[in-house]
This record gives C-alpha cells, sequence and structure tokens, in this order.
C-alpha cells in the first residue's frame, strides 16, 4: 500500500457538496490524500446545517448539482457558518452569476474543468495554510501527474495508464526540465535492471498515442524529454 504522506486527517473537515461521478471521486481521494477529511453530501436542503454541525473547515460546492438552487444554498451558508470558506465548482456560462453570490474576501471559484491541485491551493489560501504539497503535484506544460493517487492529467483530463506507463511519465516529470533522459537512465528508473531488446521505444510509443505524439520529443543519441 502506497503511504499518505498527510495520514489522519490534520488538515481539517471539508465538506463536499457534489453528485457522485468520477469527478467527485477524484475530489474526495485527492483531499483524503493531502490530509483532508472529506465528507460528501448529495443533497442540498441540509448544506448549512450539516456545514455547523460537522465542524468543516471549508465547504466546496458544484453549484451545477441537480436540484441545487446556488442563491439558497450559499445564502444558508453565509447564515449558519459565516466564518466557513466556499470554494464553488462552476460552468464557464454560470461563473458571473455564481461570483456574484459569494463573499469577496472569503469564498472562492474554480471554473470546470480544473486541475485538482488548483483547488488544493485555494483551499490552502482560504484555510491559511502554507504546508507544503509539493512533489504531490507534478506538472510539465499540459501534463499534470497527482503522485499521490498515481494519476495523470493532459489539459485537465485524467488518462488512462497502466502501472508501467505511469512510471514511465514519473519518471520523465521528475527530470530536471529540457535535459533528455536517457535509455539507460529510464530502465533503470522504471525496470530496475538493464534493457532489453527495444522496450523503452516501445512503452515510448503507448505514451505517445495516449498523451499526444508532440508531448514526447526524441533527442538523437540522448533520450527523450517530456514537453507537456
Amino acid at each position: 500500500m502506497r503511504p499518505d504522506r498527510y495520514a489522519g486527517a490534520e488538515r481539517g473537515r471539508v465538506l463536499c457538496v457534489a453528485p457522485s461521478h468520477r469527478t467527485t471521486s477524484v475530489l474526495v481521494g485527492t483531499l483524503r490524500s493531502h490530509g483532508f477529511e472529506p465528507q460528501l453530501l448529495r443533497e442540498s436542503w441540509s448544506v448549512g446545517a450539516t456545514a455547523r454541525a460537522s465542524g468543516a473547515r471549508a465547504v466546496v460546492l458544484d453549484v451545477e448539482m441537480p436540484g441545487l438552487r446556488p442563491v439558497e444554498v450559499l445564502a444558508d451558508l453565509h447564515r449558519d457558518s459565516p466564518r466557513t470558506p466556499i470554494i464553488a465548482l462552476t460552468s464557464p456560462e454560470a461563473r458571473d452569476r455564481t461570483v456574484s453570490t459569494l463573499r469577496a474576501t472569503q469564498d472562492d471559484y474554480l471554473v470546470t474543468p480544473f486541475p485538482m491541485e488548483e483547488l488544493l491551493a485555494r483551499l490552502r489560501l482560504r484555510l491559511g495554510d502554507d504546508r507544503p504539497t509539493a512533489q504531490l503535484f507534478l506538472r510539465r506544460g499540459e501534463v499534470a501527474v497527482d503522485t499521490a493517487l498515481e494519476q495523470v492529467f493532459v489539459e485537465n483530463k485524467p488518462v488512462s495508464l497502466s502501472r508501467t506507463e505511469y512510471a514511465v511519465v514519473d519518471a520523465l516529470i521528475r527530470h530536471p526540465r529540457g535535459q533528455a533522459m536517457s535509455q539507460e537512465q529510464l530502465v533503470t528508473r522504471v525496470w530496475g535492471g538493464p534493457p532489453t531488446s527495444n522496450i523503452v521505444e516501445v512503452y515510448i510509443g503507448y505514451l505517445r498515442r495516449k498523451l499526444g505524439a508532440e508531448r514526447i520529443r526524441t533527442v538523437r543519441g540522448r533520450g527523450y524529454i517530456l514537453e507537456g
């Protein structure tokens, strides 16, 4: 089992008001892996009371949730939990309407889709929590790696990779920017032994098909660079 860097939910409870789908599962998993205690709520009528009763440090609110009336829910939250910051998740179309209901000095918003590291950054800012999460999220251009969940994103969209494919991306993104990583370095890092036939070329080919051919550049005689 992979160790959790922030085991014990030491950052406090975050109430997540969102429907049940894959993005919500990633959101909950990301918060948990970074030391928060996520509490998922799929009903809008008790948001304010639940936030107050649960002692949530923050609320992440998907204003696009079916059946939710954002103006009423936000008003309830502001009344019932006046010191609890809210991160509203909104579509581009609903952005202006959502922003008009938020408290400028206490609340925040993100336009969907968004990278999970951006949500973490907004939470840290609103909670006054500056403990570093460096090395948990790595980014190279439009390629991002969540090392806690072992998930790769391209243009904020998750990409399904095998464990070996993930290990190759992880090795490339950790290599110094602009420097080619040789086949020998990749084999040692990923496979832990001497190269066998063209194993590196095979996996680079797999990744180019999944990430985009332009994102991994071959430097003749030197190796590979993840461009992002």
